[in-house]
């Protein structure tokens, strides 16, 4: 009983440990959102969409390529925060020199 209680704890924190952390832009400040990109690695941000009122829109933006897959790479892209229109992230893109079709290496 006390194997199974032991496994059961380690899935338990490798499942807590790999979550993505989900935040609302709107309700941070820029460097708030640079931060947390830094300092988490990746995390999920959602706010209004500027051209389709009632649209939530999200994604998850990173610090480097290394949180990408291994055929994606990070593009810079700008999401709205509480005090900016634009605040500067990246998020991960296929690369289209990595995929024939629909299958990507």
């Amino acid at each position: 009983m006390s194997r199974f209680l032991a496994i059961l704890i380690t899935l338990f924190a490798f499942t807590a440990a790999g979550a993505t952390s989900r935040y609302a832009a709107l309700q941070l400040t820029c460097s708030e959102i640079k931060s947390i990109i830094r300092n988490e690695g990746a995390a999920i941000f959602r706010y209004p969409s500027p051209r389709r009122k009632g649209l939530t829109l999200y994604d998850r933006y990173v610090r480097n390529d290394s949180y990408c897959a291994s055929h994606q790479s990070t593009e810079k892209v700008y999401i709205p925060s509480a005090n900016a229109d634009q605040c500067l992230v990246q998020h991960c893109v296929t690369r289209p020199d990595n995929c024939f079709g629909a299958t990507c290496f």
